[in-house]
């Protein structure tokens, strides 16, 4: 979700996240019946035709990373959510590493809840959009380095919450807004559980935390659109396809709309190889 204060990827970031981007890619050929968005693409395939056994243990082993990576995050927001409730989450005689995860989830969701606090009742283009205006179409378009799957699943999400009314022009300045410590501690505790889910595996744990560094929280629906600055809105992304769609692509075609415009989506692809 880059917005007013995203990171604009240096040379050295583009170099980091290469690893992040390269595995995300690699997603496209990775399908799970508890992921269904990151069904396989037909230039997935195509990439994987006529390789040898290296380059198939190779993708394996991305494939593997990518996962531990999905299911860190989906064991996070079951945390967060347990934690939002009031259920302790780690249990009495938890170790170290559990109490500091533990640390930053009880941040997390109170930080959250403070954002949402600053949010609620804030009226047109603050909480909700202006019912009297029209609908204003963005288009967002898949370019080369956007790994697919990634593009896909930011773009689709984006689309059907336009098609619920959830997408408007925020009101105001989003850094103004943002807080960014709940993005912080929200990528510290996944690498931490990626690392304790893979303790009997410490050079894989790494390699994949790694990944996951070089990865950005992306707001799913942008502070831009009106939405929330909470963990419920977070899911990871690659650091190109969050710039491209939140800051090259989003702001300019929505920078001029008035405070609370609704938002549409329009998703394009480039012709497939």
């Amino acid at each position: 979700m880059p917005t007013t204060g995203a990171e604009v990827p240096t040379t050295r970031q583009v170099g980091n996240s290469s690893l992040s981007d390269r595995i995300t890619s690699q997603a496209d050929e990775h399908e799970t019946g508890a992921r269904p968005h990151l069904r396989r693409s037909r230039a997935g395939l195509d990439r994987t035709r006529g390789r040898g056994t290296m380059a198939a243990a190779v993708e394996s082993g991305a494939e593997k990373i990518l996962r531990a990576i999905e299911d860190a995050e989906d064991e996070l927001h079951r945390h967060l959510q347990d934690v939002s409730k009031g259920v302790r989450v780690m249990g009495e005689n938890h170790a170290r590493n559990d109490k500091a995860i533990e640390t930053m989830l009880n941040s997390i969701v109170t930080r959250s809840r403070d954002q949402d606090g600053v949010r609620d009742g804030g009226g047109i283009g603050k909480d909700r959009p202006d019912s009297t205006k029209q609908p204003h179409t963005v288009s967002l378009e898949w370019q080369p380095g956007m790994p697919k799957a990634a593009f896909e699943r930011k773009a689709g999400a984006l689309q059907r919450l336009g098609e619920e009314g959830h997408l408007f022009k925020f009101k105001g300045r989003t850094q103004d807004y943002r807080d960014q410590e709940i993005t912080k501690k929200y990528k510290g505790a996944l690498e931490a559980l990626i690392r304790r889910n893979h303790r009997d595996e410490p050079e894989f744990a790494e390699e994949a935390a790694k990944a996951a560094r070089n990865m950005q929280p992306d707001h799913v629906n942008e502070l831009q659109t009106g939405g929330p600055d909470s963990w419920r809105n977070l899911r990871m992304l690659d650091r190109t396809t969050n710039f491209q769609i939140g800051t090259q692509q989003i702001r300019p075609q929505i920078k001029d709309l008035p405070d609370g415009n609704p938002i549409g989506i329009d998703v394009k692809w480039w012709p497939d190889d």
